[in-house]
């Protein structure tokens, strides 16, 4: 019966007046970072001085935030292909952070989401939207579009529980500084213009202001507008993506970590001689990131060998052809 009336009513015949709009199954907010939508979750979740369960596999910044809520944590093993296995004790933590890899899911991801009971944390960073999770437990989950657009200060966050109203107003210092500089590179990049020392400089100032601010702040206007941009073109920047990271994974499958993403934002690499190579590279101009160095709390099988290359719309297949050949003849030296 439900389902006739239901079948009824969409059958009505109604045109104009206000657009409708289906409510939502979870609640969502907009910070400046990922340090910010973590510090929101922290303060939503009234996780202060609980204790929370972390990969071991991680960014130094995550212990700095949980440490400034007098958060304390245990860790668990991450593998050398991203995977893991959680201890069986889990129900003892008031959290679990899982974190999805460069935008990758595991099988051990998916069993958490429905086997553990209490609040989780989806560290989505490197993914254009943070996974919506299907759980009746309390969940969080964020990105942050600053790791792999050219937006400064951008971070979505969903989750199933209202979210705490103590977003101040945007770090504006932050992401004039960091457009100055993203300015200032495409000037040197493609005009020989100014020089490669001002603006990295102009990029360390910009995080040294986000570093030494510890709010909860939302995104600029100008990072607002570029991100409507950048999902303008997802579809066109997601293939290119896709076309990029399939030749890497091909060129270099003896060094390939592979994963199964929907939208790839690097292809990571483990390399027996990687702080050799990715020195070397450097005087090719290329300069590859590494997610993530060690920890001061913490060692794991990655941090020493892992190596990250960039799969986004700059790069066309030549210049990943190139880059893959470096890598080989270095790595063989």
């Amino acid at each position: 019966a439900r389902r006739q009336r239901q079948m009824c009513i969409r059958d009505r015949f109604y045109i104009g007046g206000e657009q409708e709009l289906a409510p939502l199954n979870y609640f969502q907010e907009v910070t400046n970072s990922g340090r910010s939508s973590l510090r929101l979750i922290i303060e939503s979740a009234n996780l202060r001085n609980k204790h929370i369960l972390l990969p071991d596999f991680l960014c130094q910044v995550i212990i700095d935030i949980l440490q400034e809520y007098q958060v304390t944590f245990d860790f668990y093993s991450v593998e050398r292909n991203l995977d893991f296995q959680l201890p069986d004790n889990i129900e003892k933590y008031d959290a679990v952070y899982l974190i999805k890899y460069f935008g990758g899911s595991t099988d051990a991801f998916a069993k958490t989401c429905t086997s553990f009971h209490g609040c989780l944390i989806v560290d989505d960073v490197f993914s254009p939207y943070p996974e919506i999770l299907k759980r009746d437990q309390l969940w969080f989950s964020f990105n942050s579009l600053r790791k792999i657009s050219h937006v400064a200060d951008f971070s979505l966050l969903y989750s199933n529980a209202p979210l705490a109203s103590v977003i101040k107003t945007a770090l504006s210092g932050f992401s004039v500084m960091k457009y100055r500089a993203k300015n200032l590179k495409h000037e040197y990049l493609n005009f020989q213009q100014g020089s490669e020392k001002k603006y990295l400089d102009k990029f360390g100032q910009a995080e040294a202001i986000l570093s030494s601010n510890f709010g909860i702040y939302s995104p600029s206007a100008d990072s607002i507008i570029a991100a409507i941009q950048y999902f303008n073109r997802l579809e066109q920047e997601r293939n290119i993506r896709q076309r990029n990271y399939q030749q890497i994974n091909d060129l270099l499958a003896d060094y390939s970590i592979p994963i199964k993403s929907k939208f790839y934002s690097f292809a990571p690499l483990l390399l027996n001689n990687r702080d050799v190579v990715r020195q070397k590279l450097m005087e090719f101009n290329v300069f590859l990131a590494v997610h993530w160095p060690v920890c001061n709390l913490v060692d794991n099988v990655l941090s020493q060998s892992i190596i990250s290359i960039p799969v986004d719309s700059r790069y066309s297949s030549t210049d990943i052809k190139k880059v893959c050949s470096l890598i080989i003849k270095l790595e063989g030296k």
